[in-house]
């Protein structure tokens, strides 16, 4: 009987499907933009010259196999959390996941804070006298109530932004392909392999939002076809958007030390060859580039503490949702006080954007793991799948995982003195909510069966049938 009220109180917390599948390629998509399009193509190239155009090819095939992973078990897992559910429901076990998704929510929180702060920088363009900080807070407060209607308005916002987006773009990229000189890629290379090495980092972060949208896969609608149609098609768009961009601006100046030592490189390049005022048109591009970017970053950021709170190693109230709206209110007001917060500590910011990417790393490296675990061990799982991809997983697999384990060897330098003292509180938050758990009886067999964000009517498999990790290193029958 208790089993039942459990699963009927995680119902009463579901979400709402209703992000249809241009919804989620926008999250993809121009959720990702911000600070990879309009910053980070140029002054990447201080390493290693306009070879920026190889190593983005090369980021972007990592960043692919990383998607398809996630795609794959998206169709199998369509939950709130990716990462999070992902490992948690393969090896049944809530510290695994949680460990490899804790300090993306500080990430999370941070990179909206960074990019309200883009979007302050780029208002600037149009009211110079205008403050950053303060702009940003009136962004994230914006976007705060807009999330807080529910992912149908979220959905509708986001299209919206994410047109205007890709417009403002193409006015910038076309006309530049036509004014492109070849010989302004000489010399390609200009920092042999270390100098492409310490690029391929900051480029990689140009791809970080590649699995925000499994973050809100509880609220897509089709999540079988819908979930792989933004991942990958979604990160196949960044790849192409970002390597024409970079071929046009490297091609159009004829020294790229210019670029890497703007604050505004596509206005920079844009000034060139555009008739019409470069910094106005790539001004109106960022503030677009960089609302997006916070406004799919909320949405995400707001569903790993939602399914902590749902697998009860979280306070429940993060996981309680709008009655109306379907809203983690309590989560996403956290996100709002916490990153408005954040923009008044510009100093440290930098430190903690490198630890969001060395997070990501690992929540990624983690899943493409997990891929080739189910494969392997956990076929009743893969007849779960939309779609069968066989061995060829390990493609995917090895080449995301690789990709991630030798981006972590040049990103944790810098991270360790903020991702270790934060990782050690939430282990010890942790540890405090499952010695609760165990106190209480708590069936932790019951919760692994259901997914986070997902009503039980719709989702009921049967996941205990073949032999186990025991939850947090206990014995399976506890």
């Amino acid at each position: 009987m208790a089993t039942d009220t459990a699963t009927s109180d995680r119902s009463d917390r579901s979400l709402a499907r209703d992000i249809g599948p241009l919804g989620a390629i926008a999250t993809v998509v121009a959720g990702t933009l911000g600070a990879g399009l309009f910053v980070t193509l140029g002054t990447a190239s201080s390493t290693t010259g306009p070879s920026v155009i190889l190593i983005i090819a090369l980021s972007g095939v990592i960043a692919m196999a990383i998607a398809i992973n996630y795609s794959w078990l998206a169709t199998i897992f369509p939950a709130a959390g990716s990462t999070y559910s992902y490992v948690t429901r393969v090896f049944r076990n809530r510290l695994a996941g949680f460990v490899a998704t804790w300090s993306l929510w500080l990430g999370y929180m941070a990179a909206v804070s960074v990019l309200a702060l883009g979007f302050g920088s780029y208002l600037q363009v149009f009211y110079p006298s205008v403050d950053p900080r303060f702009a940003g807070i009136g962004l994230i407060a914006v976007l705060f109530l807009v999330n807080m209607l529910g992912a149908r308005r979220y959905s509708i916002s986001q299209n919206a932004i994410f047109i205007l987006l890709m417009v403002s773009i193409l006015v910038l990229v076309v006309p530049g392909t036509f004014t492109v000189e070849a010989g302004n890629y000489t010399p390609f290379f200009t920092g042999g392999f270390d100098g492409a090495l310490a690029a391929a980092v900051p480029l990689f972060y140009a791809y970080i939002g590649i699995a925000v949208a499994g973050e809100i896969g509880a609220e897509v609608k089709n999540p079988e076809r819908n979930l792989p149609l933004a991942m990958a098609g979604g990160t196949l768009i960044l790849i192409v958007l970002y390597m024409w961009t970079a071929a046009v601006i490297y091609g159009v100046v004829g020294d790229y030390t210019v670029l890497a030592a703007s604050d505004r490189p596509l206005s920079t390049a844009a000034e060139t060859f555009l008739p019409l005022n470069a910094t106005a048109v790539v001004g109106f591009g960022g503030l677009l580039a960089t609302a997006s970017s916070v406004h799919a970053v909320m949405a995400a950021g707001i569903k790993l503490p939602y399914c902590w709170a749902w697998d009860e190693v979280f306070p429940k109230k993060f996981s309680e949702v709008n009655e109306r709206w379907r809203t983690p209110h309590w989560s996403l007001f956290t996100l709002f006080a916490v990153s408005t917060g954040l923009t008044f500590w510009t100093g440290g910011l930098d430190q903690v954007i490198a630890i969001a990417t060395f997070s990501y790393l690992i929540a990624y490296g983690a899943t493409s793991f997990t891929a080739m675990y189910v494969y392997l061990r956990r076929p009743e799982l893969c007849e779960k799948a939309a779609f069968d991809p066989g061995r060829w997983i390990f493609v995917p697999g090895l080449l995301g995982l690789g990709g991630c384990v030798l981006l972590i060897s040049q990103a944790y330098q810098g991270s360790m003195t903020i991702y270790v003292p934060w990782l050690a509180i939430g282990l010890v938050v942790f540890a405090a909510f499952w010695f609760l758990g165990k106190r209480s009886d708590t069936d932790v067999d019951a919760i692994l069966d259901t997914l986070p964000g997902v009503p039980t009517d719709e989702y009921s498999p049967e996941l205990v049938d073949e032999p186990t990790i025991a939850d947090e290193g206990t014995p399976a029958d506890d």
